[in-house]
């Protein structure tokens, strides 16, 4: 077991409450890396700075209040910087180099938060507004920065791959939520291609390749219908900012199950690491066929609320399949208690 995870379950066991557990984690986190950590408690911050925007700057941009977005983008980017400094802290051999590439990071998604505040501000879109040079450039640095968090996540992920992890079901909850969290950034670029629709304006208009927005989020429609409740994902056409978001987020729940199994458990609630390797298997299978099935099924235009019969079959198999993976796991502990009575 490596020197972190075995500092880690040294450490003696005490109830922390409220503000003493809140300052017990900023510590740990900050330790792990301090500009992802700061940059995480900068957009909590932001959050707070939001939701003033919404209560007090009644302006709807594309159907949605103006900062709507702002404060979405704040607690996504808040989450995913707190995960990210937690997975370079337990990284060894690469680790200098991992905090570089958190440093990268960390001042990407901090400059493209100030953008997107400052476009809200301006009572305009910050995401495919190419109508104003200004807007142009804006977007373009926006679309720099997250090709360098893009990068610098790639190669996390192939740092982890360097790792010999004490625990090797660590190593892979790291590494299965950094592929899916490219895969889930790798929409974005889908998002930023102009839309049939968006080119057929250009043409009718003759305006050439100068588009007042390049790209959108919603497949089948203009950006701006009818949005679900608080995430304002498109409740009648296919939405790519979903299948976004589970990719982006996948991290967390492999992480969390890390944890449950194992990681974060008593001895005796403990799962062995064989049962912890599958199950986080398990996880990362459902994760992935979700992010794949509502990735296709927003490419066909398909609202989530309403899927084709195909795309029922094929939650219909995730769901079996996912399941006989879970009952998979499980036979591990009863294949070791087994062997264990047998050599005993």
């Amino acid at each position: 077991m490596s020197t972190l995870s075995q500092n880690h379950h040294q450490r003696p066991t005490r109830q922390l409450t409220g503000s003493a557990y809140l300052a017990a984690t900023f510590k740990s986190l900050y330790s792990d890396h301090r500009w992802l950590t700061l940059c995480g408690c900068l957009m909590f911050a932001d959050m707070v700075f939001s939701i003033v925007g919404l209560v007090f700057d009644p302006t709807v941009i594309t159907g949605l209040p103006a900062w709507l977005k702002p404060l979405k983008f704040a607690i996504s980017t808040g989450i995913f910087s707190f995960t990210v400094a937690w997975m370079i802290g337990r990284l060894h051999k690469t680790r200098r180099f991992a905090t570089w590439l958190g440093r990268f990071i960390a001042a990407s998604l901090t400059l493209e938060i100030i953008l997107i505040d400052m476009q809200a501000a301006r009572h305009t879109t910050s995401h495919f507004n190419t109508a104003l040079p200004f807007d142009r450039a804006v977007y373009g640095i926006m679309g720099t920065g997250i090709a360098i968090v893009f990068l610098a996540t790639t190669l996390l992920l192939a740092a982890s791959l360097f790792e010999s992890f004490g625990d090797r079901a660590l190593g892979l909850s790291i590494r299965l939520s950094l592929v899916l969290a490219l895969a889930g950034m790798s929409t974005g670029a889908m998002m930023s291609i102009p839309t049939p629709q968006q080119l057929a304006a250009a043409r009718a208009a003759h305006t050439g390749p100068a588009l007042p927005r390049t790209g959108a989020h919603t497949v089948g429609a203009p950006d701006g219908g009818p949005g679900l409740p608080i995430t304002g994902w498109s409740a009648n056409h296919g939405d790519l900012r979903i299948a976004h978001f589970v990719g982006l987020h996948a991290m967390q729940v492999l992480i969390l199950a890390w944890g449950l199994a194992g990681g974060w458990t008593s001895a005796a609630l403990r799962r062995s690491q064989k049962q912890q390797i599958r199950l986080l298997w398990a996880v990362a299978f459902c994760l992935a066929a979700t992010y794949a099935v509502l990735l296709l099924q927003a490419l066909h235009g398909e609202s989530i609320l309403h899927p084709a019969s195909q795309v029922a079959s094929a939650w219909g198999l995730t769901a079996i399949l996912t399941l006989a993976l879970l009952l998979w796991a499980a036979s591990a502990d009863s294949q070791t208690t087994a062997q264990i009575k047998e050599n005993a």
